[in-house]
């Protein structure tokens, strides 16, 4: 009985070892396919790779993720649904203020600070420069990755710039928003370029510098945008007034 009792036990310690293990081999293929994705880019990197790089069977990656797209979008999953939470739940509290300077400040913050500050945490540089990765790859919308954990961000911005500013063109604030994201795109990239255009001055991995200097332009770009479609409109207006 004493041996039968001693083998139970066994088994019971055992069970959640192998719990643990597996979730230890998911976490490691997971970070190895984030750091080759980031480098490499979907198309660029196989199962079979991301698999030796981890020191795990090609059949324990496809048995934990599926697909080379069931992968890539766990990658995605573990960093930016909390992260696309943390903004949609920061942008459906949102009040613009009577300064629309401050509102489209207030509102390029909420778009850019969760990033950065991720983008400088232990391995959240490599998912940064994953995010530009896909924001500029023509495939994206097949993936649907941009669709599930970016768009609705997106959206809720591109709908608080048009209830901050009623009389500007829906357009144009779709416009405005795109090119101002595309900034930010081009910053999580990471190549080391504004250090090598501008001698060392600039440093991309200091987050208060690109957070000051992002969010400065990001901003002005919008007003910017937005003043020129008035002027516009002013200008249409004041055409039909005449021809009348």
């Amino acid at each position: 009985m004493d041996s039968l009792k001693g083998h139970g036990e066994t088994e019971r310690s055992l069970a959640p070892r192998s719990v643990q293990s597996g979730a230890r081999t998911r976490e490691t293929i997971l970070r190895t396919a984030e750091r080759l994705f980031a480098a490499g880019g979907f198309d660029g990197v196989s199962m079979r790779q991301i698999g030796m790089e981890a020191g795990v069977p090609l059949a324990l990656v496809s048995y934990h993720f599926k697909s080379k797209l069931g992968l890539y979008r766990a990658v995605f999953r573990a960093h930016a649904q909390a992260l696309t939470e943390d903004r949609l739940a920061q942008l459906e509290r949102f009040q613009p203020s009577d300064d629309p300077r401050k509102t489209v400040r207030d509102l390029i913050l909420i778009l850019v600070e969760p990033v950065i500050e991720m983008a400088t945490a232990p391995g959240g540089r490599d998912f940064a420069r994953l995010i530009a990765r896909e924001t500029n790859e023509p495939l994206e919308a097949e993936r649907g990755v941009l669709t599930e954990f970016f768009d609705p961000v997106a959206k809720l911005i591109i709908a608080q710039l048009e209830r901050a500013f009623p009389e500007v063109d829906k357009a144009t604030a779709h416009w405005a928003y795109l090119f101002a994201a595309g900034a930010l795109a081009i910053n999580h990239a990471a190549t080391g370029r504004i250090e090598r255009l501008s001698g060392g001055l600039c440093h991309s991995e200091d987050p208060s510098e690109i957070l000051d200097h992002l969010i400065d332009f990001a901003t002005g770009g919008i007003l910017s945008a937005f003043e020129a479609d008035l002027a516009r409109k002013r200008r249409a207006s004041k055409t039909r007034t005449v021809k009348t």
